[in-house]
């Protein structure tokens, strides 16, 4: 097919070796050469002459062999030259360029990180300056997005392949699919393909056809009354007339051209989405009048959505889910409309292309309403779906991320109290390195003023000497807080009101029965709330993040994404606080920048067999643990009271001799570093440093002196912590029968998403503070409000508005 002048994006392609690696493997890149204008230019195209498929091949232009530092494909020697041509042709670099809007040379030096084994949390704070100091938020954007090229990669190979098998793969079929920007668009040239029966237009050709749909095409004068030869398929004109269209509509639609025009259209055209209730739930709520409804498939759920439309650039992410949630039980009928506009100005476009205006209109209509259209309304819907999902599982990974930092209350002795009714309340004493003191159950007679429970819980703090009490908020809890205050427990030991999601989940795993033999699951329970006071961080990354209770639709978002996406939120905490290699538990270990499960056991075990760790230096003599594995992860490890003082500091290994390099040009002496005086030291002799003078005197980079100065104006042993959000002490909070319209109430903000915020009043569920009752105040999580009951409270309904935020 000829293409047109200024159109179409030429791509040569150069095979590039790694001629340096002994390897049996030799590694392939592709270069993208842009030799004509960008898609975004609108030039009109010059009238097209179709030629037949069977005679059209491709033309690879071969250059001379040279070494590339983004050669990112891995090939067999022995492996088939069109995986090569395919390798080479969608690079990895540039597709990460287009999809982000990078730089090339930023997408190959992130890539080649990765491909390196770096992390995200390694390369946030080690490679700064390679990644032009993106945020850790921006690397992740452009790890997913890779993956997402990745995919892509391997759906299109797939596709090549499966197509090949069949022999339904032509020039222009490979050529539209490899054009493809993303799995939608190779879902639209594939889909008719799919099936082991022959697709319309393909059953056209087998008749012949196609010379003449061709010649049609371009304004040939074609006799269809001749073509009828008197068999089934071609028994009449209007049987000719439909297999001619077929063909068109097919030379129509996977024209890269044409594909390219739509993908314009879509971006500028104003479609709507349209909900409203189906027939089906409207017959199942009569016929269920009598019965209780489910929560979950209760229509009245939806019920804003029944006759509901919005234009799709304005559809927020919940509202996104919750129609794709509606239609999925059967209760919402959904679907785009898409603007005549969208139609007419494809029309004129493909006229432009081919000669003939009758055969353009015929085929383009018929390819419009069979193909083009559905693919639009799964394209716009999956769009919105994936912006949901990945809104979602921003809000989710922001929220965990400010949990899991909840400022730790350290040094002291603590009791969680698990309450609860039927079973009692289940007391877990810590000491102030978390080890287990006591554990018990006791009964409270919530009613009763000389409680034997009471004397018994005042005799357990007694003893141990506790100095702070953890109420879980769950069932129970007001009640158990005023028992409390009425036998004078808690007048002199203060109560913390702790978010205990998980902690029964917790309870029963491998892990907690691991580390508590033959312990009752509920006083591991009762642990676990206490030391979420002592170290949060380390008792909530034991629990799987999805059971703590600071997401937002996170059923509706694909198991895998949430998973990938939390298990990199949890590593980026720990790596950026940072563990004691001497001390930290496997679930710590097994979440640092480089580190997993099996290698934090041998960590363990190699601690336990030699007497800890003198060095950060003695990790290399772990089996398992090499080089690469070392980089990733020492940098997160510190080794207290060792012989290097550099090994209790955030300075990575490598950077030690400049480190000490610095250290003699400002006159300060490492082996102070753990001493009281020496943060202030360095915070003096550096106040009128100029650091882009001092990096090139120390032939280093700015990045690396200004975290080897913050390294040293830490004081020694301090946590890396970032304070996000605090414990909350309780409030006096009524019992949720008496909760009035109009009534204040006190809380704390336990989960933020788009839409408001929901607040733990202490009344069971949490109530839902609405953006337009937020006033102008920005909350986080952690955050103490007092609020105001705005409706009549009804189960999981408790609306309320901000009246201020508490200190």
């Amino acid at each position: 097919m000829e293409k047109p002048e200024k159109k179409t994006r030429k791509r040569k392609i150069v095979e590039l070796s790694d001629t340096d690696k002994p390897a049996p493997k030799r590694r392939l890149a592709m270069k993208l050469v842009d030799s004509g204008e960008t898609s975004g230019t609108q030039s009109k195209p010059k009238k097209n002459i179709v030629k037949k498929s069977e005679t059209k091949k491709r033309t690879v232009k071969k250059e001379p062999k040279t070494e590339s530092e983004n050669d990112l494909e891995n090939c067999n020697a022995g492996q088939d030259t069109q995986n090569d041509e395919y390798n080479n042709y969608l690079n990895e670099a540039d597709m990460l360029s287009y999809f982000e809007k990078i730089p090339p040379y930023l997408a190959r030096k992130f890539i080649s990180l990765l491909s390196d084994g770096c992390t995200l949390p390694f390369i946030a704070r080690y490679r700064k300056e390679a990644v032009d100091h993106l945020m850790p938020d921006r690397l992740q954007e452009l790890y997913d997005s890779y993956q997402n090229v990745i995919q892509l990669k391997k759906k299109v190979k797939s596709v090549l392949e499966t197509l090949k098998k069949s022999n339904k793969l032509t020039p222009e079929i490979e050529q539209s699919i490899l054009n493809a920007k993303n799995l939608s668009e190779v879902d639209l040239v594939y889909s008719p393909l799919k099936s082991h029966s022959l697709s319309l237009a393909e059953r056209a050709r087998n008749l012949g056809l196609e010379p003449h749909a061709i010649s049609a095409l371009n304004g040939g004068y074609v006799d269809l009354n001749k073509l009828c030869d008197g068999t089934d398929e071609l028994s009449s004109f209007d049987k000719v007339e439909t297999h001619v269209t077929h063909i068109v509509a097919d030379i129509i639609y996977k024209d890269t051209r044409v594909l390219q025009q739509m993908r314009t259209l879509k971006e500028e055209t104003r479609f709507i989405l349209q909900s409203s209730r189906t027939k089906s739930s409207t017959k199942e709520k009569k016929e269920s009048d009598n019965k209780k409804p489910d929560s979950k498939t209760d229509p009245e759920t939806y019920k804003l959505y029944f006759d509901w439309k919005c234009p799709v650039n304005f559809v927020k992410c919940y509202q996104t889910l919750a129609v794709n949630r509606g239609e999925d039980e059967k209760i919402l009928s959904v679907k785009v409309v898409i603007p005549d506009w969208f139609y007419n100005k494809l029309e004129r476009y493909c006229l432009t292309l081919w000669k003939s205006g009758h055969w353009v209109r015929k085929g383009l209509g018929d390819a419009y309403n069979r193909l083009i259209k559905p693919w639009l309304s799964r394209k716009v819907r999956s769009d919105l779906t994936n912006a949901a999902q990945k809104e979602a599982v921003k809000t989710f990974t922001a929220n965990l991320e400010k949990y899991l930092l909840t400022e730790p209350i350290k040094n002291r002795k603590i009791a969680g109290l698990d309450p609860g009714f039927k079973a009692g309340c289940k007391v877990g004493i810590i000491d102030t390195t978390g080890a287990k003191l006591d554990a018990c159950n006791i009964y409270p007679n919530f009613h009763n003023n000389n409680d034997p429970a009471a004397s018994q819980l005042i005799n357990l703090l007694m003893k141990h000497r506790v100095e702070l009490i953890g109420l879980g908020n769950g069932t129970a809890c007001r009640q158990t807080e005023t028992w409390l205050k009425k036998h004078h427990i808690s007048d002199n030991i203060p109560i913390i009101i702790v978010p205990e999601q998980g902690a029964s989940i917790y309870s029963i795993s491998k892990e907690a029965q691991k580390e508590h033999p033959n312990m009752d699951p509920n006083l591991i329970s009762a642990l676990s709330i206490a030391r979420r006071v002592l170290d949060p961080l380390g008792e909530l990354i034991k629990v799987d993040p999805k059971n703590l209770g600071v997401g937002l639709y996170q059923h509706d978002i694909p198991p895998k994404m949430l998973e990938t996406a939390l298990d990199g939120t949890v590593e980026k905490v720990v790596s950026l606080v940072g563990v004691d290699l001497n001390t930290a538990s496997q679930a710590m270990l097994r979440r640092i920048s480089g580190l997993n499960e099996g290698r934090a056991k041998k960590i363990i075990a190699y601690r336990q067999n030699n007497g800890g760790f003198k060095s950060r230096a003695e990790i290399l003599k772990v089996p398992g643990i090499g080089k690469i594995t070392y980089q990733q992860c020492a940098g997160f490890l510190k080794v207290l009271g060792g012989s290097e003082p550099l090994d209790t500091t955030i300075i990575h290994p490598e950077s030690y001799a400049v480190a000490k390099s610095f250290a003699k040009k400002i006159g300060v002496n490492i082996k102070e570093l753990t001493q009281p005086h020496f943060p202030q030291q360095v915070e003096m002799k550096t106040s009128n440093i100029d650091n882009f003078s001092m990096s090139k005197n120390l032939d280093t980079d700015v990045s690396t002196v200004e975290l080897i100065i913050n390294a040293f104006k830490q004081k020694a042993y301090e946590d890396n912590m970032i304070t996000f959000c605090r414990p909350v002490y309780s409030m006096t909070v009524q019992a949720s029968e008496q909760l009035e319209k109009g009534m204040s109430l006190t809380g704390v903000v336990r989960n933020v998403v788009p839409f408001g915020c929901f607040v733990d009043c202490g009344v069971g569920d949490n109530g839902l503070i609405h953006t337009s009752n937020m006033g102008n105040a920005n909350l986080k999580l952690g955050d103490r409000v007092a609020v105001t009951i705005i409706t009549t409270p009804r189960p999981k309904k408790l609306q309320l508005k901000l009246d201020k935020i508490l200190n």
